[in-house]
């Protein structure tokens, strides 16, 4: 299905079963509504679904900001007459569902490589502040494509501005929760480290799983990740 919001058309599916209860999953940066596909084949059958690519790395004609990926949800949910809901959510998409905890109830929540909570480090916000300054200089052009993120770099203007908006929005006074949470996290993660897992973790009395592998825990070791996601969402 289609929702105009923006100037953008929102992909996204629904999957309305007449079960109790839905799960809604937001996908990381980059991602899509496809990217828990494996998990929602196991699911669909026991719950209602909602999946909504939120626009990231494909070109927008507007700049987004958190506040704006939080609203896209809203009225999707709106729109589908759903109040309340489970949520599955990779990276970025924890992001969303922080803020989305303030405006719907979330029954449950199920997290993997979630982003949003930063430390903050004086030092490194110095060095920052350096190298913007010299990037404004083209002698330093160069040395600023060696040292950009390639989610970045591989960007429009216009999502720079986005991507810009959304790393750069501190979360950690968003992560408590008023529900069951359970935390499926790869050992090797350098995108989202560990720490964060642990803060959630201790802030939420959350459940903590974690495994051999990266980032994307969730996809490269997806029996043991829905095989714990149907555990916490079924007991």
């Amino acid at each position: 299905m289609n929702y105009l919001f923006k100037s953008e058309v929102v992909d996204y599916d629904v999957f309305n079963n007449g079960k109790a209860q839905t799960i809604l999953f937001l996908h990381g940066w980059g991602g899509n509504k496809f990217s828990f596909q494996q998990t929602i084949n196991l699911l669909k059958n026991q719950f209602n679904i909602l999946s909504i690519t939120m626009p990231s790395i494909d070109p927008t004609v507007s700049i987004w900001d958190m506040f704006d990926y939080v609203t896209l949800v809203e009225n999707i949910l709106s729109l589908h007459s759903i109040t309340s809901v489970i949520t599955i959510c990779h990276s970025f998409g924890f992001r969303v569902a922080m803020l989305l905890n303030k405006k719907i109830k979330i029954e449950k929540i199920v997290v993997t490589g979630g982003a949003g909570p930063k430390k903050y480090n004086i030092f490194k916000k110095i060095s920052q502040n350096s190298n913007k300054i010299m990037l404004k200089s083209n002698k330093f052009k160069d040395f600023y494509k060696k040292i950009a993120s390639p989610d970045y770099l591989k960007l429009s203007k216009t999502n720079k501005e986005t991507f810009k908006n959304v790393v750069n929005l501190n979360l950690k006074f968003a992560i408590k929760f008023n529900c069951p949470m359970l935390l499926f996290w790869g050992k090797k993660d350098k995108e989202t480290p560990l720490w964060i897992a642990k803060k959630l973790q201790d802030q939420n009395k959350a459940r903590l799983i974690t495994v051999f592998s990266n980032h994307f825990a969730y996809l490269h070791k997806n029996t043991n990740f829905t095989h714990e996601v149907i555990n916490f969402l079924t007991n």
